[in-house]
């Protein structure tokens, strides 16, 4: 794809999503877009490092996620593994109402991600610098999240092992698989119930994909699996 005006490219990717953001969200979009870009080149946030990569496989692609949140107000979700904060960002920007913690154990990335919030704007959106697994009962949120997304954070199975805690009652586990065929079977044992494999079509700006939607079944008590 020949280089684009991130401007150009954003409003059309929003139109093949059906998006109809206001002038501010699209504002901030570029806003943030920009500030990756910035600190990618002194501390490589993510692999994306030209402005039109940015746009369309970290905010465009991000915003892919955003029908198959839960539609209630002031949802609860917690983006694990967020790096440059894709895709939590980028939904809450979309979606205001959203309650969202980015989770990033790097310290480099962590502070890119709080700057962002700051410059940003952005007000009921919190990040927490640890590890997934280091979260545990006196932290508040295990079982606390309507919504959980990860993206390459590791293979489905592993990824659902690590991620269901977060989950209450009903909460669903949102994970892209990118173009891989999804061919894993859950382990048994783990609380979460497949829903469904959702196929995300191909359009002029993205190749198909899937994602793998999960459900949470019980709040009985459980813990992160040990490593």
């Amino acid at each position: 794809m020949s280089a684009r005006a991130p401007a150009d490219l954003l409003v059309q990717g929003l139109r093949e999503l059906g998006l109809g953001l206001g002038e501010s969200a699209f504002r901030q979009l570029l806003v943030y877009a920009d500030e990756v870009a910035r600190w990618t080149r002194r501390v490589s946030l993510t692999g994306f490092k030209e402005p039109e990569r940015i746009i369309r496989d970290g905010i465009l692609r991000s915003l892919r996620l955003l029908p198959l949140l839960p539609e209630r107000d002031r949802a609860r979700l917690a983006d694990v593994g967020s790096g440059a904060g894709f895709p939590g960002i980028p939904l809450k920007i979309a979606r205001p109402g959203l309650d969202v913690t980015l989770i990033e154990a790097s310290r480099r990335k962590a502070s890119f991600l709080l700057h962002a919030i700051r410059l940003l704007g952005l007000e009921g959106i919190s990040c927490l610098r640890v590890r997934v697994e280091a979260l545990g009962e006196k932290s508040g949120i295990l079982g606390s999240f309507d919504a959980v997304t990860a993206r390459a954070l590791a293979p489905l199975p592993e990824a659902v092992a690590l991620l269901t805690p977060l989950l209450a009652h009903g909460g669903i586990l949102i994970v892209p698989q990118g173009k891989r065929p999804w061919s894993h079977d859950i382990p048994a044992g783990l609380r979460a119930k497949l829903i469904e494999l959702i196929e995300l079509k191909a359009t002029s700006l993205f190749p198909p994909e899937t994602v793998a939607i999960l459900r949470r079944a019980d709040v009985s008590r459980e813990t992160f699996p040990s490593s």
